[in-house]
Formats: structure tokens, C-alpha cells, sequence
């Protein structure tokens, strides 16, 4: 099979959905019937509509009456918190079973919420509430599922990793840094690193890697230049070439 339709095949399997969170076995929290037994039915259920996609990330629906049910609060207050709270960095599109392109919210986002609410409230049952929807976020992302489809998940991605970094070592000229011309054995740099939680499709576009010298990409991980999140890659050119240049005085 040709590198094209692998990497198509990879990408559509990371972004398809492989099951609700419903039908996942995870361990439910202890009662502390500080709230009414339906308010903690509702906080499953929200979560339960969470869907697991093959990359291993879940993401929560964007119905403000589901995060309503997870925080012990009203529909009008969640909608406004989906608005100014919920970056588009918390979000991801996947594609479910029926083959339509939808959007969730990233369920570790939806966990750090409830833990806000639960210190920010003095309210005893949105405290239960929000206390029991943060601790079954947690045994779900520690479930044995999960767990194994983010394995399967990180497999894929290292596999597009590595057909990337062969094209890219095929079609290589040049110090992608310096401009000089390659040494016979030489780096490949990932602009945006892997372990970075970003999309999927970042992470593993072919742009997002460009080959180095070792000597190029040793300086730039030692000087910290290449690490640098508030850096764009030209700066990071600029900064590179005028220690080697000085280097040289």
C-alpha cells in the first residue's frame, strides 16, 4: 500500500469514533447522597454520551444541558461557560459511526471545570455534584478501554510519524535552519513535538517536519531556542544562524 493511502486510512481511523463512553466499564464513584439520586443518574448519562474516538481522546458533547448535568448547574449558566471558557484548543472534530463530521469537547477540559466549580461553589450539592462528575472523569480516562485505545491510538500515530519522516528525508536538499547542504547522516526536527496535546492533523503533517544537521539541532535543543513555544519557526532561524555566525567570529 502505497504512503498516501496508509496515512489517509490512519488519519480517518484516529478521528472515527469506536464507542460511547456508556458502553466503556469504568468504576462509578461512591454516593454520598448529597445530592438526589437523579442528579447523579444525569451525571452519568452526560458522561456516558461521551465518545471515544480511535486516537484514544474522548470528547464530551457540546450540549450546554449536558454540561449542565455535570456541574449542578442550569442550561443558560453552561452555555455561557461553553462560550468564554472553552477554547477551540479544547476541542475536536471526529467522525461518527454514521460518517458525519461532529465536534466535542475534550473531556480532560470538562474535568478541569468541574474541579473549578467544585472549590469555587459553596453550594453542598453542586459540590457533590461537580466532586462526583470529576472523579468519574478520572476513572474513565483510567479505564481499561481507554487505555487500550490510546495505546492503539499512539501506535498509529508513530506509524504516520515514521512515513512521514521517510518522505521527508527522500525529498531533503538542504539544512532546513542553516541552508548548508545535509550531512550523509542527518535530523529530522518536529516544529510541533509529538508529545504536545494539539490535533492530530498538526502533529502529523508532513510541514511540521524539517530535516537539520545533528550539529544545527543539537544547538538547538541545548540552547533551548528550538523548545521555545512563543518562537515562530523564522525566529528561531534568525536567533540559530547569529549564535553559529559568532560562533565562527
Amino acid at each position: 500500500m502505497k504512503n498516501k493511502k496508509r496515512k489517509e486510512l490512519i488519519l480517518t481511523d484516529l478521528k472515527k469514533e469506536k464507542k460511547e463512553i456508556k458502553d466503556c466499564k469504568y468504576e462509578k464513584p461512591q454516593i454520598n447522597n448529597l445530592a438526589y439520586e437523579e442528579e447523579y443518574k444525569k451525571v452519568d448519562e452526560a458522561l456516558g454520551k461521551s465518545i471515544l474516538m480511535g486516537s484514544g481522546d474522548i470528547v464530551f458533547s457540546p450540549d450546554p444541558s449536558d454540561l449542565a448535568d455535570v456541574l449542578g448547574t442550569n442550561t443558560k449558566t453552561a452555555k455561557n461557560i461553553i462560550i468564554t471558557k472553552i477554547p477551540d484548543s479544547s476541542k475536536k472534530n471526529y467522525t461518527d459511526k454514521e460518517g458525519n463530521e461532529k465536534i466535542g469537547i475534550c473531556l480532560p477540559k470538562i474535568q478541569e471545570l468541574t474541579g473549578e466549580f467544585q472549590s469555587a461553589t459553596k453550594e453542598i450539592k453542586m459540590t457533590e455534584i461537580c466532586a462526583y462528575a470529576n472523579k468519574s472523569i478520572a476513572n474513565i480516562l483510567d479505564s481499561s478501554d481507554v487505555k487500550n485505545q490510546r495505546e492503539l491510538g499512539r501506535d498509529n500515530v508513530k506509524c504516520l510519524d515514521n512515513i512521514n519522516k521517510e518522505e521527508v528525508r527522500k525529498e531533503a536538499k538542504s539544512d532546513a535552519i542553516t541552508g548548508r547542504e545535509l550531512d550523509k547522516e542527518f535530523d529530522i526536527h518536529h516544529l510541533t513535538p509529538q508529545s504536545t496535546e494539539t490535533d492530530i492533523n498538526i502533529i502529523t503533517d508532513k510541514k511540521n517536519y524539517i530535516p537539520v544537521n545533528k550539529d544545527t539541532h543539537s544547538l538547538g535543543h541545548s540552547s533551548k531556542i528550538l523548545d521555545d513555544p512563543d518562537l515562530t519557526f523564522e525566529e528561531k532561524k534568525e536567533k540559530l544562524n547569529t549564535i553559529i555566525k559568532e560562533k565562527k567570529e
